[in-house]
Parts: structure tokens; C-alpha cells; sequence
């Protein structure tokens, strides 16, 4: 692990907050990932970094981690879709597959995220936490050309209020993951966190 690092890293200041990036350069398949409430770019044991690192060595993408300080939603927004269409640009990709990732809070984050570009493939929610439940399930339904997993720890807070939810708009395009015996934050699972990149 800690020979492992991003390519570069990028700071965005944004309502006198920095939200920090970690990129690694890579093919036009583009994977973002947000990462939890008022969580960094590496993760605890380095989470973030070794799953930007499985998919990168896998199918060759490009990978933009971004932190998640507390500041507005649509600041974040704002600022990751800035990010986003700069490395399309410097990279000169004229057609890319865009990839979300969010985990708890940064999967709703992901989800309004991917609402901004067409490109968009697939998402993928771990523990995803929301706002506003009902606002949750409208924009995964705004979404139906996007392929959309969702996992959930057996464990999770959250659980038996959202899967039973979640169940009802399950589709072709709309999987959901139930892992058992992990809790909202993976204690003592990080290897299954990691994994969870290959849905990609």
C-alpha cells in the first residue's frame, strides 16, 4: 500500500474548504468516485487509493477520487463536474463512458452527479445515504439508461428502510447487492469495500 499514489492531485477551494482530488491517468472509461461525508482521497487503510488502483489495472480507466468536505451540495456539484470535463479535456478524449461511484453520503452525491452527463454508464452506491428519501428515489429513476447497483450491508443503519424501497423499482437496469454480515462502514471488511470496483 504505500507504494500506491495518485498520478496527481488537485486541490479545488470551494466555501473556504478544499475539496481535494486524486487522479490516475487512464483510458477514455472515466470512474469517479466520491467518497464519504467529510472523508480524504486515500481512505481509511487506503481504501479509495487501492480501488482506483484495482480499476485502473484492470480495464486501463481513468480514475478521479474526490474528498467530500462539508460544504453545499451544490457547490460539490459544481466543482465535480468542473474536475470532470477538465481531465476530458486535457486528455483530449472526444467519446469516454462516464462511471459513478458514491460511498454513504457521496453515493447520493453520485447520483445527482451522474444527472449531469450523458455519458453516463453506470453508477454504483455503497451504503448510500440521501437527503431526502423521496428525492433519492426519483433521480434513480430519472436515470433509465443507466445501468444502477446499489450494495447495502446486512448491517447498515439504513438497511431495512432503503432495500425494501429500493426492491420496488428493481429492473433490468437496477440490481441490488445485499452483503451480509457488513455493517455502514465496513468494520473489519475493507477487502470486500475494495472488491466492490470490480461492479464496474
Amino acid at each position: 500500500m504505500a507504494n500506491l499514489k495518485y498520478d496527481k492531485i488537485l486541490d479545488r477551494t470551494v466555501d473556504d474548504k478544499k475539496i481535494k482530488y486524486g487522479i490516475l491517468y487512464g483510458n477514455e472509461k472515466i470512474v469517479f468516485i466520491k467518497v464519504g461525508a467529510d472523508g480524504n482521497i486515500r481512505g481509511y487503510q487506503d481504501k479509495y487509493l487501492r480501488m482506483a488502483h484495482r480499476v485502473h489495472a484492470r480495464i486501463g480507466a481513468t480514475v478521479i477520487c474526490a474528498s467530500n468536505p462539508y460544504i453545499s451540495e451544490s457547490a460539490h456539484i459544481k466543482a465535480d463536474t468542473t474536475l470532470i470535463n477538465k481531465v476530458i479535456t486535457e486528455r483530449g478524449f472526444d467519446h469516454y463512458e462516464l462511471y459513478f461511484i458514491g460511498n454513504s453520503d457521496g453515493g447520493d452525491h453520485s447520483l445527482k452527479l451522474s444527472q449531469q452527463f450523458p455519458e453516463t454508464v453506470k453508477f454504483l452506491g455503497i451504503n448510500s445515504s440521501w437527503t431526502s428519501i423521496d428525492d433519492f428515489l426519483e433521480r434513480i429513476q430519472s436515470l433509465p439508461g443507466v445501468k444502477k447497483i446499489f450494495a447495502y450491508g446486512a448491517k447498515d443503519v439504513d438497511f431495512d428502510f432503503i432495500v425494501p424501497r429500493l426492491k420496488t423499482l428493481e429492473c433490468s437496469n437496477l440490481e441490488i447487492i445485499v452483503l451480509d454480515g457488513i455493517d455502514h462502514k465496513f468494520t473489519d471488511r475493507i477487502d470486500d469495500f475494495i472488491a466492490l470496483i470490480d461492479l464496474i
